[in-house]
């Protein structure tokens, strides 16, 4: 007599979680390429920059893909990596507007700015990684990027977000739902706390669509 289970055989719910991380692990190994190669100066310097634009282009393609009516965002109808990661209309259409902003906003050929590669591409995962992954810690990335004047504001963001964080990994008998509530409260304190730092309306947004998911 057939046994009903309950995990996909062959690992296949880790095989659906790397392909939900993928455009993630992109940016980030694009940030890992940019720290071993690009820091030489040059024409080293220049196609390790284009090389990280490309990574970025094509992770943010890939978030776009989730989309389409037959991609992940409509086949994942359950959470991932117990509760912490989700797929679905409103987390990857979220992510992919947020992505979208931080590769534009953060860009390093921006005149007035000088920024590495490699950061450029750590805060395109942070932005393709809010809506998506239920882990209070990353708004502490987030809060770096604050106004210096609201110091004591992001340490009170901060103590929310190690709070929400305690509550997560000591209650595992929550829900997926309760988790992402929880994850929602860090994220909607850190906007309105962090001051007018370029972070405050993507934090609303990945806020709104935890608490939607």
């Amino acid at each position: 007599m057939p046994v009903p289970q309950l995990t996909p055989p062959g690992h296949l719910d880790q095989h659906s979680l790397l392909v939900a991380l993928t455009p993630v692990l992109l940016c980030l190994t694009a940030a890992l390429a940019w720290w071993v190669i690009g820091g030489r100066g040059g024409a080293t310097h220049r196609a390790a920059t284009c090389l990280a634009a490309v990574n970025l282009f094509s992770a943010l393609v890939l978030q776009g893909l989730f989309l389409l009516p037959w991609g992940p965002a409509a086949a994942y109808t359950e959470p991932l990596a117990g509760g912490l990661v989700r797929v679905g209309w409103w987390a990857t259409g979220t992510a992919m507007v947020l992505g979208v902003w931080a590769a534009w906003y953060w860009r390093v050929w921006k005149q007035d700015r000088d920024e590495h590669s490699a950061r450029w591409c750590l805060r395109v995962a942070l932005a393709l990684a809010l809506p998506v992954v239920a882990v209070p810690a990353l708004v502490i990335a987030a809060l770096a990027d604050a106004n210096p004047a609201s110091g004591r504001r992001c340490w009170m963001a901060s103590l929310i977000v190690l709070v929400a964080s305690g509550l997560i990994v000591a209650m595992p008998m929550f829900s997926p739902d309760c988790r992402w509530w929880l994850y929602a409260a860090p994220l909607a304190a850190a906007s309105i706390l962090a001051g007018r730092g370029p972070w405050g309306i993507p934090l609303v947004l990945a806020s709104i669509a935890a608490f939607a998911s």
